[in-house]
């Protein structure tokens, strides 16, 4: 997609609802005692609420010949203009990193171009986020379609090297087997931007995220946080969460803003996030940060599967490829907190058709997101 078409809202719209929107101008300090927020020119902004939504950038591993040119990140759209320029030419591309970020880009850049090395730092592609049986499908699907994927590499123990003009040529794993390259796409992870939330002494979770209420609130009643950073309650699994995913940050952002007006609504959307591998989607909801078992419905090699991450006997997440009506109707018994226990599904007492038919419907006919909303 062209960079320009990714603006949510034109000038129009803007001048409209008299929404002042400046470019170009950091954030440097919150004076919270003053209500301002101080900008890299030196010039204050008040406010009455304000909210931090600052996200997170790449992170890059500092290694050896890592700021050589074509040796990329993505995390912006100048980002993925600069990998597909590169791209054009390149010989061979070498993806680096096991997570979604490495994954999709070896399939989008292998699909395209056939001349992919995925370097991959998990036993199988993403398998630390669905266990590794999944991992092993997706592994399976980069090497149907020609990608070479090597796992369990360190990404933070690889040399970068260059040619006299300062080109990336080769990359060099812990135990000198050396791959050439002449674009490097680096997906090592994701490192909050917390600096001026911390600098506020805005209160802080064990994790490292703005610890928030229900309602987005941080430590200071009038300063909200959103994305990213924000470290919120989950009602379904009675613990805080921090989620790294545009609809999770679409989702708090949109509660905020209600309630920075008083509203007063809390959040408490159940997680929803899905990812895409040579024309092949794969959902995941809920959110699993590790599990005790994982019961899988279906196989995963025939891409028709649902997967069941447990804890304790209840299902804190699942995902699925090839039966996306089960996991809708999965997804919205964990809204409505009408999900059977862990072995009344594993044992056949609950199918998903058994679920729907548990769901609460509004007047319209369509399942309510909450089963105490009626």
């Amino acid at each position: 997609m062209d960079a320009s078409k990714l603006t949510t809202r034109g000038a129009d719209f803007l001048d409209e609802y008299g929404i002042e929107f400046q470019l170009g101008y950091e954030a440097k300090d919150i004076n919270k005692r003053n209500k301002e927020i101080i900008l890299s020119d030196g010039s204050k902004v008040p406010y009455d609420k304000l909210l931090i939504a600052t996200g997170g950038q790449a992170r890059v591993p500092r290694t050896p010949g890592i700021d050589l040119k074509n040796v990329h990140v993505l995390r912006s759209a100048n980002d993925q203009t600069k990998i597909k320029e590169a791209a054009k030419n390149a010989k061979q591309i070498v993806v680096v990193g096991g997570g979604f970020i490495a994954s999709e880009v070896t399939a989008s850049l292998q699909k395209k171009y056939n001349n992919v090395h995925m370097l991959c730092d998990f036993n199988a592609p993403m398998d630390r986020y669905f266990g590794y049986d999944v991992g092993a499908m997706i592994l399976s699907e980069h090497e149907k379609n020609g990608a070479k994927v090597y796992c369990g590499v360190n990404v933070f123990n690889l040399k970068y090297v260059g040619d006299k003009d300062g080109n990336v040529k080769k990359v060099v794993l812990e135990n000198g087997y050396e791959i050439d390259a002449d674009l490097v796409v680096v997906g090592a992870g994701n490192i909050i931007n917390t600096d001026i939330a911390k600098a506020a002494g805005l209160e802080m979770d064990k994790n490292g995220g703005v610890k928030c209420n229900p309602f987005m609130q941080t430590s200071d009643p009038d300063i909200f946080a959103a994305g990213d950073i924000a470290s919120f309650p989950c009602w379904y699994t009675g613990t805080n969460l921090r989620i790294e995913h545009w609809i999770t940050a679409l989702d708090q952002g949109t509660h905020a803003a209600f309630n920075m007006l008083g509203k007063m609504v809390p959040y408490g959307n159940i997680p929803f996030f899905w990812t895409n591998h040579y024309g092949k989607g794969m959902q995941y909801v809920g959110n699993a940060m590790s599990w005790d078992e994982i019961h899988i419905d279906g196989i995963p090699r025939d891409n028709k599967f649902i997967a069941y991450y447990i804890k304790d006997n209840k299902i804190l997440a699942a995902c699925a490829q090839g039966r996306g009506k089960d996991l809708l109707t999965i997804f919205e018994a964990m809204n409505q907190n009408v999900l059977p226990p862990a072995d009344q599904i594993k044992n056949g007492t609950y199918t998903p058709s058994d679920i729907q038919k548990m769901l609460k419907l509004n007047k319209n006919g369509g399942a309510c997101r909450r089963a105490n909303c009626c």
